[in-house]
């Protein structure tokens, strides 16, 4: 394996599964397996952000803030997915995977994926781990070993287009917007950020 040192500059890329919303976090040394379905390969940059700028209080006898508060808050994951099979659009368009629907046209066996999405998105589980790029999950800035991010509930909430061109393969850019979870330990709504520490 290459060397990972120093360990907490963190390289690589992460790997997605999705499963129903509120499925029970996997085990950090546990494979997905389940209701968890991997997402498929992504390609380019892959983000994560916390969202939610502070309000500052002023008052007449300061040049300066007397007080911060954030009144809005919220987590974000960014992807651009190039496995383009009509389940993995459906996911990434917040529609369940039974919206992909068999069938035939003549004689050839068919799929298809209906282009409206419908009003309520479907809402999914997020499971994010290192390991794109090599045998094992190595995201802990802690040592050569793994890390994940577990959402509990958000949806896809971009706006996905697909651009074709003759020197050039579509991918399907989309952002996964974590969605307050009331059924979660207090301070972990949004899920959590996890990595092996010894």
């Amino acid at each position: 394996m290459a060397d990972q040192t120093p360990y907490a500059q963190l390289t690589g890329t992460w790997q997605f599964w999705v499963a129903a919303a509120g499925t029970t976090m996997t085990a950090l040394d546990a494979s997905p397996s389940g209701s968890w379905t991997a997402i498929g390969k992504t390609d380019g940059d892959q983000s994560y952000s916390w969202v939610g700028a502070l309000t500052a209080f002023r008052d007449n006898h300061a040049t300066g803030p007397r007080k911060h508060v954030r009144p809005e808050e919220g987590f974000t994951v960014a992807m651009t997915l190039v496995d383009l099979t009509l389940e993995s659009l459906a996911t990434m368009l917040s529609m369940a995977s039974s919206a992909v629907a068999g069938g035939t046209s003549g004689a050839l066996t068919t799929k298809s994926l209906p282009l409206r999405r419908g009003f309520v998105p479907n809402r999914f589980a997020l499971l994010a781990r290192g390991g794109a790029l090599v045998a094992n999950n190595t995201m802990s800035p802690y040592g050569a070993w793994p890390g994940q991010i577990y959402i509990p509930q958000g949806v896809f909430s971009s706006e996905p287009g697909m651009t074709f061109s003759k020197g050039g393969r579509p991918g399907v850019a989309s952002v996964f917007v974590a969605e307050y979870d009331d059924t979660q330990s207090a301070g972990y709504e949004f899920g959590r950020l996890i990595v092996q520490s010894a």
